[in-house]
Parts: structure tokens; C-alpha cells; sequence
């Protein structure tokens, strides 16, 4: 329903007073050199004087008060960085959603909610224009860090600044790259100009438990390089959230004190801390013992466990759409084209689609999912699993090792002496003998060891090595295996969501295979096939939902046919917490942390 003019002049004059109370406003600074440069656009001016003064309530995390209300969690998985652009680490982004958010988030019930914006930008609103390239923000009113200073549009257009900066090497920059400029006309208003249609907008500058966009500070951080190595990256001082971090005690625990200035107000709880331990039958000893409030990282198979320890411990599972998947290095030093070139080659039997196939048919998942998974979970076909988007008319592989012997044989690799296959790749003699590294999580070394038996029987010696996430996760600066393209075969978890095309780009994408000249690029896999880029593209040209899921559907057939990942099962999110600790209301899309300004103590 359209507003009357009357109205919404009235709204305008109240903002326009609203922003002259919070201080003076700003005007874009240059964009990066790589992007063409942001309109100035100079803010209206007030036709009346400030309401009432718009004051910071403190400059400090509030002291943790004696007898004051407290809940301490476990994490099995230290965050790398804190500042979610520069980092992949689920852990992080949990941390995230806790101190620096962003423009919007993800509720409960998976539907997007402004954050630190005043409203969801939309057709109706006016913040989305009618060919869709313009997304039109407002924050809201008298907004600020922990540290007392103005949080504003500057911020924002710092943010996409920094990550479009050569100089810096964020995970990503997809989505973002197709921005051409920002302007900044108040303090609280943001509009942002696109090169193209791109229909996933709400995951750029947003936060959640699968989507990496906290705002970053402007006042910190202008000015600084590299900040992939900034230690306020990794440890910020200052917040937009509902907590502080104020105490890190790297491999021991993290304190957390409310953020005086938090848009909503005051935290319940006076305190958080988590600490970090070594995997989850330490932290389910812990809750036991009552050392522990909540756990969130249960694995699938801890559900009969955990459950059995009710009403003391209450078990909360939430299924979802992450899934476990092992994938291939596929990387090359050629590229294609001149596009998608790695720094090392993958293992060269993976190129070929029978040796893919071979592996996917000799692995039983099923049986992995009945035996270690407590049968509470699926094997899917694809990587949109639980999802409106899945194309239902793919099913999973069953384990078939007669069938997978066969291709192997027929792609060239027959049985040596000493039980493994090996043949000619690329015109040298290859033994089907390969690493696979994932984390040190108790559930993926027993995963890892099944298939490790599975794959002897068809002639295949699979090699596991577990890894501490820190290390595992490592971008390309910090020389990680995986983004390097130093390992073979590797495994974890991920999730296409909340966009179904929510970090497809960065998995699949030629120009985000990450080396010496793109480190930022957060492509895994090292794949670049243009008839992938052709797909993703195709999901992307229309905001459309109906041909969306058509495209979509051709995009998963294509991977599902060619082998390019295994899926292992579909997750879901294992929760144990004590009858005390009363969380707010969440779901898998918005995860525990997405509201603890509400947590509470019985």
C-alpha cells in the first residue's frame, strides 16, 4: 500500500531531525582504485533544530557486577579472526553474530529481519528499485560502537572499501565486485549502485550464522593494509553487537561483557565466557558436571547420548541445510583459458569423471549415517539438502563397489601386487594412493577411518590426516593447505544458504580459485569449468524465484553428473544446554547466537 504524500514528507522532516541529532554527517570518501569512484552526494539540510541530543551510553563493555548473571558455553573450534570477512570458520561467524554484526540477519524462523537497518529494503518501501540494480539502506537513528563513537553509512562504505581493496585479502569478494559505487547522502542512508541484476543483495553486509558481512569501523581501521594480518581482525576491541570481547586467552576461554551502546539495549546476562576445549566428550563431561551451560557442536551421532541425559541436560536438534561433503582437487596450473589457474596441480587421476564416480559408488554412506550417525540424518543427492531448492528429481548414488570397480577398471587402473590399483595419468604411472585431510573432530576420524576400509576393497588407498581446524581452515595468506592447493582430498562442512546461491560463486567460480595472484579467492575445490560459470550465471539473471529453481536445478544436475563432490549426509545442528540456561528463540538459519542480548539465566 502506497503512503500518502503528506506522510511520508512527515517521516522524511522526523529522519532528517533525527540525524542532525546524532552528529554531523558524511560524504563518501574515494573508492578503491579498482572500482570506479563514489558519488558525492551532499545531505539535505535540517529545517529545524535537534529534538534531543543523541548521546553514547558508555565508551567501555560494562564491569561484570558481583552475584551478577552468567552462562559459560564450549567451543571445540577456536576462532582464526573475529571480523567475519576474513575468515571461513563457522566458530567465527558465531562469534560474529555476538559482537560485530550487520545491516540484517536471519530469525528464527529463516526469515531476514534488520539488524543495525532500520528495515529490509524492498519494492514497496522504495528501497529497491524497479530494475533492481539500486538497493536504497537506512540505518537506524544514533546508532554507535562500544567505544562511543558514531556508527554511520561511512562505516558501511568503508566495509566495501576495505573489501574491495588490492591491498587487502578478504575470503571473498563475490557479490560485493558487483557494486560500482556507494553513495552515502546522510548518516543513516546507504544506496547501492549494481553493475548487474544480483538477486542474493540481503547476504552483502548482513550477518549470520552462514553469512559473513559485520560491518567493520571506519575510525579503527581507515587507513590500515593488509588486514587479513590486522590484529583487530582477529581480535576486535570494540563492537556493534551485544557483547565485548573483553579477555582472549588463546587455547583456554573468551570473556564477554555487554556492549553499553547496543542498538537494543542492555544484555540480560552480565557475562559470557566460552572456553575452548579439546572435542565435544569434553565439553558433554562438562555439562554433566554442571562446568557448562551449552555445547553447540554436537555431532549427529551424539543425539542418543545426549538425550538420555534429560531432564538435567536438555538436547536440542535442529536439521537443517549444511551438509558433510569430500571433494576433489581439481586444480591446474594451466587453468582454463587463462582463467581459474591454481599454483599446484590436483591429483591427477581426479580429473577423470570415472575415478570421481568410482569413489563416490566404493564409499557406503548409508551405512556410515546408520552405524556413526544414529540414522538421525539423509544422504543427499545434492548440496541444497532440506531446502525448497533441492532438485528432487536426483537421487543419491547406493553403494555399489562391484559397479566401482568396474569403472576403475575401465579408466585404466588395475590391481597392483600389493592391492592397489594404479595406471597411467597424463603418460606417468599413477598409483590410486592419495591423502585426505579434514579436522581433528572424533566424528570425521571415524567417518574417515570407514572409508578408509570401504576404499581398500575396490583398490584404492585412501590416507587420512587430521588437522586442527585453526590450521585446517587456514586462508591462502596464512599458506593453509586447502587454499594453497597442497592436499588431495579434503572433507568439511558448508552450506549453500540463506540464498540458495549463498557461497556457490566462491566454491565453483573460475576467478575465485585462489593463488599467488588471486589469494583472496575462496574456491576449494580449485575447479574452474566455464559451463559452471555458464549455470551459476543463469540462477543469477533473474531475481525471479520460479526460473531461479529451474536454473538452479540445471546447476545441480551438472555437479550431481559430474561427480565434483561426495556428498556424505546432511547436517543438523546438536545442541546441549542445562535446564538453567534459557536461550532466546532460533533456528538452523539463524543458529543460537543470532539473538543473546535475550539469553537469561532461571
Amino acid at each position: 500500500m502506497k503512503r500518502s504524500f503528506y506522510l511520508l514528507f512527515s517521516l522524511l522532516v522526523l529522519a532528517s531531525l533525527a540525524l542532525a541529532a546524532c552528529g554531523p554527517t558524511t560524504t563518501p570518501t574515494t573508492a578503491p582504485a579498482t572500482q570506479p569512484p563514489v558519488a558525492a552526494t551532499q545531505p539535505p539540510e535540517a529545517t529545524q533544530p535537534p529534538v534531543a541530543a543523541c548521546t553514547p551510553v558508555g565508551t567501555e563493555p560494562i564491569p561484570f557486577p558481583s552475584g551478577g548473571k552468567s552462562v559459560t558455553g564450549a567451543w571445540d573450534q577456536e576462532p582464526d579472526n573475529i571480523i567475519s570477512e576474513f575468515t571461513q570458520m563457522s566458530y567465527a561467524a558465531w562469534i560474529s553474530q555476538l559482537t560485530v554484526v550487520g545491516l540484517g540477519e536471519w530469525d528464527e524462523n529463516g526469515t531476514f529481519v534488520p539488524e543495525l537497518a532500520a528495515e529490509v529494503p524492498s519494492a514497496a518501501n522504495g528501497g529497491v528499485s524497479a530494475d533492481g540494480l539500486t538497493i536504497t539502506w537506512h540505518l537506524k537513528p544514533c546508532l554507535f560502537w562500544s567505544d562511543g563513537q558514531p556508527l554511520t553509512s561511512a562505516d558501511v562504505l568503508f566495509t566495501w572499501q576495505a573489501i574491495m581493496d588490492p591491498g587487502n585479502a578478504p575470503m571473498t569478494r563475490v557479490g560485493y565486485d558487483k557494486i560500482t559505487s556507494i553513495d552515502t547522502p546522510d548518516d543513516t542512508t546507504v544506496v547501492l549502485h549494481f553493475s548487474e541484476l544480483y538477486p542474493p543483495w540481503q547476504t552483502l553486509f548482513t550477518q549470520g550464522p552462514n553469512n559473513y558481512g559485520s560491518l567493520m569501523p571506519k575510525h579503527i581501521l581507515e587507513g590500515h593494509t593488509a588486514l587479513e594480518g590486522d590484529p583487530f581482525i582477529h581480535w576486535p576491541t570494540i563492537s556493534s553487537g551485544p557483547w565485548v570481547i573483553a579477555e582472549w586467552v588463546a587455547g583456554d576461554h573468551m570473556t564477554l561483557l555487554p556492549n553499553a551502546n547496543f542498538f537494543s539495549g542492555r544484555a540480560k546476562l552480565d557475562q559470557v565466557q566460552i572456553k575452548f576445549v579439546p572435542d565435544s566428550n569434553t565439553a558433554l563431561a562438562a555439562l554433566q558436571t554442571g562446568d557448562l551451560d551449552w555445547y553447540p557442536n554436537f555431532a549427529e551421532s551424539d543425539i542418543t547420548t545426549v538425550g538420555a541425559l534429560e531432564p538435567a541436560v536438555h538436547l536440542v536438534v535442529k536439521p537443517g541445510f549444511d551438509f558433510e561433503h569430500y571433494f576433489f582437487n581439481l586444480g591446474t596450473t594451466a587453468g582454463v583459458d587463462g582463467k581459474g589457474i591454481s599454483d599446484l596441480d590436483g591429483f591427477c587421476p581426479f580429473k577423470d569423471v570415472r575415478v570421481r564416480k568410482a569413489i563416490t559408488l566404493g564409499i557406503d554412506r548409508q551405512t556410515i549415517v546408520d552405524s556413526l550417525l544414529a540414522g538421525e540424518t539423509i544422504v543427499p543427492a545434492t548440496q541444497w539438502p532440506n531446502s525448497s531448492w533441492t532438485n528432487a528429481s536426483l537421487t543419491p548414488d547406493a553403494y555399489n563397489p562391484t559397479e566401482a570397480a568396474a569403472l576403475l577398471d575401465q579408466a585404466g587402473y588395475t590391481l597392483g601386487a600389493d592391492g592397489i590399483r594404479v595406471g597411467m595419468c597424463n603418460g606417468v604411472e599413477t598409483k590410486l594412493s592419495f591423502n585426505f585431510e579434514t579436522t581433528t573432530a572424533p566424528i570425521r576420524i571415524d567417518i574417515a577411518t570407514a572409508v578408509q576400509s570401504d576404499l581398500a576393497k575396490i583398490g584404492i588407498e585412501f590416507k587420512p590426516i587430521h588437522t586442527p581446524a585453526g590450521t585446517f581452515f587456514a586462508g591462502y595468506s596464512d599458506g593453509g593447505n586447502m587454499a594453497t592447493g597442497k592436499f588431495d582430498m579434503d572433507g568439511y562442512t558448508t552450506g549453500f544458504y540463506p540464498d540458495p546461491m549463498t557461497g556457490v560463486e566462491d566454491s565453483y567460480a573460475c576467478k575465485t580459485v585462489p593463488s599467488t595472484g588471486n589469494p583472496s579467492g575462496a574456491n576449494n575445490y580449485h575447479i574452474c569449468d566455464p559451463a559452471l560459470d555458464t549455470l551459476m550465471a543463469a540462477v543469477n539473471a533473474t531475481a525471479d524465484p520460479a526460473a531461479r529453481k529451474v536454473a538452479i536445478d540445471e546447476l545441480q544436475k551438472y555437479i550431481f553428473d559430474n561427480y565434483l563432490v561426495v556428498m556424505m549426509y546432511a547436517r543438523a545442528n546438536v545442541y546441549g544446554m542445562v535446564d538453567r540456561f534459557v536461550p532466546g528463540p532460533f533456528g538452523f538459519a539463524s543458529n543460537l547466537d543470532w539473538n543473546s542480548e535475550v539469553w537469561d539465566v532461571k
